[in-house]
């Protein structure tokens, strides 16, 4: 095995460690964690500083950090899902379809049949309605239930992360393809903000051209059409969660949540789209047009992006390096990200807590790609015995078996063990 590689994942192991050790060792805090804003307003907590263009000697991150991950082992011969039959329905998240498609696919396989799960795709914010509403048996999400709808509903559910991915930015500019070039564009969160917020407009904009003195000469003098979610997304709400901590402008105008009102439409140059798959395919339709979605929606049409554009490469403000959305680099984000959230919180929150301040914590983490995000679910704490059943044994294997290599897509992070654990003592509360 390589030597550096051998070393690298050592640091992790002890960075993680180290993090843990401080979540559960410092006392907790005082009755209820300071409320953040709610997620379907804008901000006023998050603050930016506006990002200078960094030199061009900037290099890229290499290293190969890994998260070190355990899956929580059953002590008893009988799992928790053996025997199960029945149908379990769920909602929400566009962001983690398809890990949840794949988990659904998994678990009908370990349980011989047994057990069917129906996950459907239709954005975090009608997975969060629609459970409210009773409609679904759990819901999903990229962040967690708003400080407002978790006010009405507290003490009558639980929620808890599931697994960790990373949302990515995509262009479609033919003149500047990664197959035609052999280079990613590179973008700064200010820089983003600003193409979302109107106040760049072409791709051939001096501050995009001083960013990418190599492509300079091939970008195009085409209006930049900004391509966004339509409906209630957690997506949506990370990547504006992102853009309100790197831009003090964006933080007062625009602010982060489920939905924002994007001063791009109003220019005409603005595409809204449903859900992960919509953004994906509306970004490949549309030349000159750029867009956010989660990395496997990107790496499903790696081949077809590159012939089109490209996913860019982002600069982390903290660490000073620029950033492709590789394995490697969001496992980083994601160990610098809980090493500061142990930190500065100092405990992860119980399954029956507001969990907003972690989402306000985890993004733009001190090392590594800068867009990260939880995937929670939502459960109630009270069900038919029949139901109560199949959701426990259904989130046990999730929070377990499911967390290993063989049952994560590509550009999903395993849970941390000390989160799965969480999760695993949120079911103890589901009746």
């Amino acid at each position: 095995m390589n030597t550096k590689l051998i070393v690298a994942t050592i640091v992790a192991v002890v960075v993680i460690a180290a993090a843990i050790a401080l979540l559960w060792q410092r006392p907790p805090p005082a009755g209820q964690p300071t409320a953040p804003p709610q997620a379907t307003q804008k901000t006023q907590t998050t603050t930016g500083q506006q990002t200078t263009p960094p030199p061009q000697t900037t290099t890229q991150t290499q290293t190969t950090t890994k998260v070190t991950t355990t899956s929580a082992q059953t002590t008893t011969e009988r799992v928790p899902w053996a025997g199960l039959k029945g149908d379990i329905l769920g909602g929400g998240s566009t962001f983690v379809n398809p890990q949840m498609q794949k988990w659904s696919r998994d678990f009908l396989a370990a349980t011989k049949g047994g057990v069917r799960v129906n996950y459907q795709s239709i954005g975090s914010g009608a997975g969060a309605a629609q459970f409210i509403a009773g409609k679904l048996d759990f819901g999903a999400s990229d962040v967690p239930m708003p400080r407002d709808r978790y006010l009405n509903i507290s003490g009558k559910f639980v929620q808890f992360p599931v697994v960790i991915g990373s949302i990515v930015v995509v262009y479609n500019v033919p003149e500047i393809a990664f197959e035609k070039t052999g280079k990613y564009l590179r973008l700064t969160g200010d820089v983003i903000a600003d193409i979302y917020m109107g106040k760049i407009e072409k791709w051939c904009d001096e501050r995009i051209k001083q960013l990418n003195p190599d492509l300079a000469d091939k970008l195009p003098c085409r209006d930049i059409i900004g391509v966004h979610r339509s409906d209630g997304s957690g997506t949506t709400a990370a990547f504006t969660l992102w853009l309100s901590k790197v831009s003090r402008e964006w933080n007062s105008t625009v602010g982060w949540g489920y939905t924002v009102k994007w001063p791009r439409d109003d220019l005409g140059l603005g595409i809204g789209a449903k859900g992960n798959e919509g953004v994906a395919k509306a970004v490949l339709d549309t030349p000159y047009s750029i867009g956010y979605i989660e990395y496997a929606y990107w790496w499903a049409n790696k081949k077809t992006y590159d012939q089109k554009g490209g996913v860019a490469e982002l600069y982390n403000r903290n660490d000073g390096q620029w950033h492709l959305p590789s394995v490697e680099s969001v496992q980083l984000g994601a160990s610098s990200g809980l090493q500061r959230v142990a930190q500065k919180l100092g405990r992860y929150p119980d399954p029956r807590e507001d969990w907003n301040p972690i989402s306000i914590e985890f993004s733009d983490p001190p090392k590594g790609y800068p867009i990260m995000a939880f995937v929670y679910v939502f459960l109630w704490t009270d069900y038919p015995q029949d139901k109560a059943q199949l959701l426990r044994g259904f989130f046990y294997w999730v929070l377990t078996e499911g967390q290993k290599p063989e049952h994560i897509v590509e550009g999903y992070i395993p849970l941390p063990k000390e989160l799965a654990e969480i999760g695993l003592k949120a079911l103890e509360l589901v009746k």
